[in-house]
């Protein structure tokens, strides 16, 4: 009876083995062995000897790396100046991407939602130090006494992701921001508000929610009408797994293999990584914001200054209101990354000089992809003059 135990336990295990491996192989997918072409379009003169070197970065970086597709963009004192592809939006049917194939861009939400809300207080439409209870009073039973400055700087102590996989990967649909802000409404919060740092992206799904009460207005329609209309970004919108036209095909690089990610639901998120965009728009959003016709200086200000935390000490995080900053050989700059499933996108901004650089990807590295702000510093140096 035991040997008849243990060949039957060993047969399971090899069925469970070989049927691991099947699936694992059918999901594997493997770029072409030579490299496509560039698409490269330089739309200021100017800047043609630039753009010319800036498809060879492009070429390189997809040679050097195991990328489905590298899109990029820069734009320079309010002015698109050049945009450039290479690879594929789906490699199994070597669907070619273009300027205008649309990539998740992640926690860029969170550099989109910031602004939305800066525009908000220039309106007088919300205050950065009210609390969000003044907005939603009965969120977290009146006690979400956390302020607006403090969940856009993530000081407000609201929880990152669990360990739980059903976080990471999230397949129910949440109907609306107020339904979404119910996952982290009644856990202890992580620090009393402003004297921490934890980087969350339910802080933003919070945030959203104190917009609508702050507004009457849904935050959609807010962030279309504050941001996505004003700056000319036609192409940016929320993911939804159910809409006809996709972004670029996911992927996930496991151990230097390309495997197709999971579908997911980011309805619970989508302020603080649900958008959808091309690095072209980005770039429109960065000029805008450099532009005082969009923001005045004082809120550009707000958004690019480090918070420092209540009893006055430096944050060494760098972050600010929905943007990270620093300073490098080029100035100081603000900046944001956007990594989620199959999502690897950068946008950098340089305040002093009007530099404006997006970059996106359709894959996630889970170990080392490539260094998106030396990339991103290296592709605004080549249009320096």
């Amino acid at each position: 009876m035991l040997k008849k135990i243990i060949i039957g336990v060993l047969a399971v295990v090899v069925l469970l083995t070989v049927t691991g491996g099947l699936y694992i192989a059918s999901v594997i997918e493997t770029r072409p062995e030579e490299t496509p072409a560039v698409t490269s379009v330089t739309y200021v003169d100017t800047y043609a000897p630039a753009g010319v070197a800036a498809a060879d970065w492009l070429e390189t970086l997809y040679h050097e790396h195991t990328v489905p597709s590298v899109s990029a963009a820069v734009g320079i004192n309010g002015q698109l100046v050049w945009a450039g592809v290479i690879g594929y939006t789906d490699i199994k049917v070597l669907h070619a991407a273009r300027l205008t194939s649309t990539y998740r861009v992640g926690s860029i939400s969170k550099s989109l939602t910031g602004a939305a809300v800066m525009r908000l207080v220039e309106n007088r439409q919300i205050e950065l130090d009210a609390s969000v209870n003044t907005y939603v009073p009965d969120y977290a039973d009146g006690k979400a006494d956390y302020t607006i400055r403090q969940l856009l700087s993530h000081q407000a102590g609201i929880r990152s992701y669990s360990s739980d996989i059903s976080e990471l990967f999230s397949f129910k649909t949440y109907t609306s921001t107020r339904e979404a802000a119910t996952i982290t409404e009644n856990d202890p919060l992580q620090f009393t508000p402003g004297t921490g740092y934890e980087y969350t992206t339910y802080g933003y799904t919070v945030l959203a929610l104190a917009m609508e009460g702050a507004t009457g207005r849904p935050y959609e329609q807010i962030m279309y009408e504050e941001v996505l209309k004003p700056t000319g970004m036609s192409l940016t919108h929320v993911y939804r797994a159910d809409a006809l036209v996709k972004p670029a095909k996911p992927y996930m690089l496991i151990s230097g293999a390309l495997i197709e990610a999971p579908e997911d639901n980011i309805s619970y998120k989508h302020a603080g990584g649900g958008y959808v965009s091309t690095p072209s728009d980005l770039v429109r959003f960065g000029n805008g914001l450099l532009s005082s016709a969009f923001l005045s200086s004082a809120s550009r200000d707000a958004m690019w200054t480090q918070v420092p935390f209540a009893n006055g000490a430096v944050n060494p995080h760098k972050y600010g209101l929905g943007f990270q900053v620093g300073e490098g050989a080029q100035g100081r700059y603000a900046y944001h990354g956007g990594t989620a499933n199959g999502t690897y996108s950068f946008l950098l901004i340089y305040p002093d000089t009007g530099v404006v650089v997006a970059l996106a990807s359709n894959y996630m590295p889970t170990g080392n992809g490539f260094d998106r702000l030396a990339e991103a510093e290296r592709l605004a140096a080549l249009f320096r003059q």
